[in-house]
């Protein structure tokens, strides 16, 4: 049985695919990231979302409905169904959109969603429910059923691919095919890398002036000693 924080509790996988896109008219394609991407490198993250049972249906169904409906989100956001890889000249990480898949894992706890440490979820709920994942993987979708009849869903993918913010648009996106079928031209994801690209020859006009600020003595506060207006 798994303690207060969860650091007991054991996953049994029960099943590890991969789901491709269903779109046989997107061409193979290396994407190359963005020096915005490159800053924190190579990790993983990861949104969890947790489901009390149903009160109707019920685990096999969700796992049923991630099966049907994954390959038309992946047909939108078709680089999670690639994998990441390492440029062999400059060794930075590149993303080839090739259709390997992306992983769809469904595993068993053995306990309760209540008896998880909800008060240290990034140390607890976490890691003991997450799978294990490669680093190549551009998107782990891990479903997880609990003793209690609920069930977690994990989207697990890398840094280099999506932020915090772009994680939580895939995951709404899917909410919203999962509902009505299709993605509302508004949910559209845009590929375009070019606007990464530096400009030739370089050049800037004076608004970008306006966006930073210079770091000098004059312009630096000290909010602990500074006097209240």
């Amino acid at each position: 049985m798994a303690t207060g924080n969860g650091s007991d509790m054991h996953v049994r996988v029960v099943s590890r695919r991969l789901v491709q896109a269903s779109d046989e008219s997107i061409h193979p394609r290396v994407l190359p990231v963005s020096n915005l991407d490159l800053v924190p490198q190579t990790i993983h993250i990861s949104m969890l979302c947790l489901y009390p049972k149903p009160s109707a249906g019920g685990f096999h169904d969700a796992v049923a409905a991630f099966a049907a409906g994954l390959p038309s989100l992946l047909n939108h956001y078709y680089p999670l169904a690639g994998c990441i890889a390492v440029d062999a000249c400059s060794g930075l990480p590149e993303v080839h959109c090739n259709n390997h898949g992306a992983e769809l894992v469904v595993g068993e706890a053995d306990v309760a969603l209540a008896s998880l440490g909800y008060a240290t979820a990034g140390t607890s709920i976490g890691k003991a429910i997450q799978v294990p994942y490669a680093d190549d993987v551009a998107l782990s979708v891990q479903a997880v059923a609990f003793a209690c009849g609920g069930f977690a869903v994990g989207w697990c993918t890398n840094h280099v691919l999506v932020d915090g913010c772009g994680l939580s648009m895939r995951v709404s996106a899917w909410s919203e095919l999962a509902r009505s079928g299709k993605l509302s031209p508004a949910s559209w994801p845009n590929h375009d890398r070019s606007v990464f690209r530096p400009r030739a020859p370089p050049s800037y006009s004076a608004s970008l002036d306006e966006a930073f600020t210079p770091l000098v003595g004059e312009r630096q506060v000290n909010v602990l000693t500074s006097e209240q207006c």
